[in-house]
């Protein structure tokens, strides 16, 4: 299937059969037959009929993005050299305050000498969109409880973190009435946060909503409004007393968790998910 993939990134870049096919040697039947095992390979369409041209369906846009890679990689593969010296790579996705928690061990086994870590930190729903696509080999997010993941993703292990709220000043209030700062509206973490106040019948009072907890937490520190943070994140500003903890009748908390492709080598006997599960356990 490499020569399909390959007669296929072609076409998609040029969106022509018939320059294609004069480019490579071929004839435009032996060129669309290549398109249409492709197509029943991957089972869906790839391309739609523009007039003269091709253009490509949300299947093929995907395709197209994955099979750059795997072109990369292929020929990588048959470089004898590069086989010699590469080390296996493990990719591993974090939301933002998991990395923060994983920082050390991060830092100690980024220079390993068997295998090489990279690290991407980015939304729960862009993480495990990516973990689907195979981009990542480990994923940890705050789950999505609108609806089952897809059976190709497997959850090794769940953790609660709790989220306090706080503010530069004590808000004395009815909670309907206090200016919450809370995460952007459609996330997983907020999802989870309007759940909570769905079943206590409370309809929070909204200051602003931000993919930034940097931002959030600012907003807290200027007495705008309660934060819900969690708790590594706001340690010190408790400390130093810049911020303050505010006395709610209600606890919030996220749920997040490990996640791997199904039938992955990183399984969770595996030595790098064993650690990270002790540091998010603790």
């Amino acid at each position: 299937m490499i020569k399909e993939l390959q007669r296929f990134i072609l076409v998609a870049n040029e969106g022509n059969l018939t320059e294609v096919a004069k480019k490579i040697f071929i004839t435009q039947s032996a060129l669309t037959q290549s398109i249409d095992r492709l197509e029943k390979e991957i089972g869906a369409k790839l391309f739609i009929q523009k007039g003269k041209y091709l253009e490509l369906t949300a299947d093929g846009k995907a395709l197209a993005s994955i099979g750059t890679k795997i072109l990369d990689l292929w020929e990588k593969a048959k470089d004898p050299g590069i086989r010699k010296a590469i080390k296996p790579t493990i990719t591993i996705g974090m939301y933002d305050n998991a990395a923060l928690r994983l920082a050390k061990f991060v830092q100690e086994n980024i220079p390993s000498k068997q295998t090489i870590f990279e690290f991407v930190i980015d939304s729960s729903e862009k993480l495990l969109s990516d973990l689907l696509l195979g981009v990542l080999d480990v994923t940890i997010a705050v789950i999505n409880q609108r609806y089952s993941h897809p059976k190709e993703i497997l959850c090794l292990k769940t953790f609660n973190e709790e989220l306090i709220p706080v503010s530069n000043k004590i808000f004395n209030a009815p909670l309907n009435k206090i200016p919450f700062i809370l995460f952007n509206k459609g996330s997983n973490t907020q999802e989870q946060v309007d759940a909570i106040f769905t079943r206590k019948s409370i309809k929070p009072a909204i200051y602003a909503q931000s993919t930034s907890t940097s931002f959030m937490k600012e907003l807290a520190i200027l007495g705008c409004g309660v934060a819900l943070l969690p708790e590594n994140f706001v340690r010190q500003e408790l400390k130093q007393k810049i911020l303050k903890k505010q006395q709610l009748p209600i606890k919030f908390k996220r749920q997040y968790g490990i996640f791997v492709q199904k039938n992955n080598y990183l399984e969770d006997k595996n030595k790098i998910i064993k650690e990270i599960t002790k540091i998010l356990g603790n």
